[in-house]
């Protein structure tokens, strides 16, 4: 991503970020990368190390602190761990310059994958790495993609999912760009029923476990996708009376009928 300087607001905490510094990183991140497209949202990636990933983080607090009370502290315990192996999808209203929902990624690195390391505490469920690699025949964690958020703000919630789909499109097409196999991650179940019951994405419960209390979510569920299933299990998912209602989404999903969106 070309920068023509380090717009990065000053802040030790990321998370705390204002919305008048986000609206001005995404006007300028909109204007040195314009989209190569007139469509209303548009997609870029982003490394957790670069500046603009923190318009990404600005809308996960957002989002998480309205939803389950997580605020800018709670956000930096939790991710600052993470952030350098972070990779941040991040969706634009182009037509209001603002941010419309962000999907952040965490790739194996020196602190580990967040979900792998939350779910060996008693607080959750006291599950090992070693017991969730045994179960799903993961043996190399550079395959494994964490996704640690899905934030979309609630004015970009309805319709057909259009920034929600989007973002897993993106997530999808970079997995195979990068060779993933795995996905894990741990989801409050009610936005989990429209990932696998509208949507079709095909998440099963991670090594059969149970839902829990996870970061303000009274109930969670650690949830596994293996990555070479998916085409297949979602194009069958387009071929049932509930994939008939979301026919729309799906093709945008699995078929990638407005992959012109994804700006990388």
């Amino acid at each position: 991503m070309s920068i023509d300087n380090d717009p990065r607001p000053l802040h030790d905490n990321p998370y705390e970020i204002t919305h008048d510094e986000v609206v001005n990183l995404t006007h300028q991140l909109l204007q040195e990368n314009p989209p190569k497209t007139s469509d209303r949202f548009v997609c870029y990636r982003l490394e957790g190390k670069e500046p603009f990933s923190d318009i990404g983080r600005g809308v996960e607090r957002l989002v998480l602190e309205q939803t389950f009370k997580n605020n800018a502290a709670e956000m930096d315990k939790e991710y600052s761990a993470y952030e350098d192996q972070s990779m941040f999808f991040i969706s634009f209203d182009a037509t209001k310059e603002a941010p419309s929902g962000v999907l952040r990624i965490i790739q194996n690195g020196p602190a580990g994958l967040k979900t792998l390391h939350d779910l060996q505490e008693e607080s959750t469920i006291g599950i090992s790495k070693e017991v969730v690699m045994g179960y799903h025949d993961i043996d190399d964690l550079s395959r494994v993609w964490d996704v640690g958020t899905v934030a979309v703000p609630p004015e970009y919630r309805s319709g057909e999912g259009a920034v929600s789909v989007q973002l897993y499109r993106a997530m999808y097409l970079s997995a195979l760009e990068n060779k993933i196999d795995h996905f894990i991650s741990i989801v409050d179940l009610k936005p989990l029923g429209k990932l696998t019951g509208y949507l079709g994405i095909p998440f099963k419960p991670l090594a059969g476990t149970q839902p829990f209390k996870y970061l303000g979510s009274d109930r969670s569920q650690a949830v596994y996708g293996y990555v070479p299933e998916f085409y297949k299990k979602m194009s069958q998912k387009m071929r049932t009376p509930r994939g008939l209602l979301a026919r729309k989404a799906l093709k945008r999903l699995v078929k990638g009928t407005e992959d012109n969106t994804l700006q990388f």
